[in-house]
């Protein structure tokens, strides 16, 4: 509600009002408790959806590297075994060749 601060009366010789000039002071507003409390409830739903987000890539790259780890190790087992079975295979060609020459 409005207030009134002053009120200035202009007066002639006679004493007869001429004029009558009031200054009204509206009280200042802030924005208070109210856009406190509606700027922190914003702020707070941001951060749940933004850990929630998170949590979630966080789970599906987790999903990816156990994947990735997996495949690498069969492929490295299979390797191993090729290079196994190679290395017998050459050994025993190697010793065919000597049985044979003698």
């Amino acid at each position: 509600m409005a207030e009134v601060r002053e009120t200035q009366v202009a007066k002639d010789a006679e004493g007869d009002v001429l004029d009558r000039r009031t200054v009204i002071e509206r009280p200042h507003r802030d924005g208070g408790f109210g856009w406190g409390l509606l700027l922190g409830v914003v702020l707070v739903a941001i951060a749940v959806l933004a850990f929630a987000y998170g949590q979630g890539s966080f789970r599906t790259a987790d999903r990816e590297a156990d994947k990735t780890t997996r495949t690498g190790q069969v492929e490295l087992n299979q390797t191993a075994d090729n290079t196994r079975q190679a290395a017998n295979n050459a050994a025993d060609r190697n010793n065919n060749n000597r049985t044979s020459q003698q």
